[in-house]
């Protein structure tokens, strides 16, 4: 495949990242910005490697052809440091060097397609947004992706909180989506291909949008009592509790949390 469209693109952006106990989550490759260099990094949550910042994962990368297009993979196993998030349930490893040896041991390039630091949305974005905004989210829940392809699982939905504001916690937002376990790390995105409307009611037609809102972390959970609880979306497919019925709700970190890791990239670079 040669991918054209927004979300075509957004295919060769995650990968199904799978721990050492057979838990899995997803990752999603960001490009950082220090000066003029380009530092490419994976991301994921804290709780898909175990809270080990040492974790060994397995996953697949997609090959680039001479002509552009990709067809094959190439599995990896990646040992490496994982950098933590202060607060968030965020960590990311510099993903970099897997290239050079892929690029070796093939003689082809990595075929992937980054998020950059401009699909970040400022405040000011943020606040022309409506409450309820349609979204997408990329990833694998329960483990699932197309195993030939190496292709991730698309989820619609909608923003459940105002996306220019914190639900209950700075930089914390709230998605009405199915989120199962292997969706943990997954980007939420508001996408738009050819036309959107904004909340003035202006309708932008051959216009696309694209706004990186957040990462999938967490999604409540409620029992036979009605208790309600925030429980970290599983890794693996197993019962939380007997009684616990989950909301079709998620909790992302939104997307400008990300930024810290930029102080990490200048004292490893630096």
């Amino acid at each position: 495949m040669k991918p054209i469209s927004l979300t075509e693109k957004l295919m060769f952006n995650t990968v199904r990242i799978e721990a050492h106990d057979g838990s899995s989550g997803t990752g999603f490759f960001f490009n950082f910005k220090h000066g003029e260099f380009t530092v490419p990094v994976l991301i994921t949550n804290k709780h898909v490697v175990n809270y080990n910042r040492t974790e060994t994962v397995k996953f697949l990368l997609h090959l680039k052809e001479e002509d552009g297009s990709t067809k094959e993979n190439f599995a990896i196993t990646l040992q490496t440091e994982w950098f933590f998030h202060s607060e968030k349930d965020l960590c990311f490893t510099f993903i970099n060097p897997i290239f050079e040896q892929v690029k070796e041991r093939t003689g082809k390039q990595v075929f992937y397609i980054a998020n950059e630091e401009n699909l970040i949305p400022s405040k000011e974005k943020l606040m022309e947004l409506s409450a309820l905004e349609e979204t997408v989210m990329v990833g694998y829940p329960i483990g699932l992706w197309d195993i030939e392809h190496n292709y991730p699982i698309f989820r619609k939905g909608y923003t459940a909180s105002h996306p220019a504001y914190d639900f209950n916690e700075k930089g914390i937002g709230l998605a009405d989506i199915a989120a199962f376990p292997g969706s943990s790390g997954s980007p939420i995105y508001i996408l738009n291909e050819s036309s959107y409307s904004d909340k003035k009611g202006n309708t932008y037609f051959g216009n696309s949008r694209l706004i990186f809102l957040g990462i999938l972390y967490a999604g409540p959970t409620m029992n036979a009592n009605g208790e309600i609880s925030v429980v970290d979306i599983p890794t693996q497919q197993k019962v939380i509790s007997r009684t616990s019925i989950m909301t079709n709700l998620g909790y992302y970190v939104k997307s400008e949390e990300l930024l810290e890791f930029k102080n990490v990239i200048r004292e490893k670079i630096i």
